[in-house]
């Protein structure tokens, strides 16, 4: 579990490893799928790869470390490439909520409304999606809270978000 989440998976209770991977599902629906296609698009295979190196670079220092200094760079770069390709991941969970028969317009709603609440300026936008696709709260305890509390978060919800990342 650490390695798909930033933060102490041992301590997390069930429904809070079930949020917490709803979360890495939807933004990765970005990093993963949307942002390289969107660097291919525009510059081709170099600019797909220039983004995998720097989101990867962002993953594996971050912000704190022992390389802060550059941990900050990648942070802030990974931040800037994703701007486009997160709000676009945003609209595909949208449009995966249609065709999954889940909450569209619950979807755009929360997207709207709770995309900012986290630390990241792009993690937001396919976290909130989904969180309102699937009508329910995706929380990363003191930090952020995105959604509704009408469905709880059992293990069944990760197959539910799995698919929303598929289809979108």
């Amino acid at each position: 579990m650490p390695a798909l989440v930033s933060r102490e998976a041992q301590s997390l209770g069930k429904p809070e490893l079930v949020s917490a991977t709803v979360e890495s599902v939807a933004e990765n629906i970005c990093d993963s799928v949307v942002a390289p296609i969107f660097y291919f698009l525009l510059l081709g295979v170099p600019g797909a790869v220039a983004y995998r190196v720097v989101n990867t670079w962002d993953a594996m220092i971050g912000y704190h470390g022992k390389y802060e200094y550059l941990g900050k760079f990648a942070a802030k770069l990974d931040d800037v490439l994703n701007f486009i390709p997160a709000r676009i991941s945003g609209l595909l969970v949208v449009m995966a909520a249609y065709l999954c028969r889940k909450d569209r317009k619950g979807a755009w709603r929360v997207m709207l409304r709770d995309h900012g609440k986290t630390e990241s300026p792009n993690a937001g936008w396919p976290m909130s999606a989904a969180a309102g696709a699937l009508r329910t709260r995706l929380e990363k305890v003191g930090s952020y809270s995105l959604g509704n509390t009408n469905n709880p978060l059992s293990p069944e919800l990760i197959a539910s978000g799995v698919k929303l990342a598929d289809m979108a």
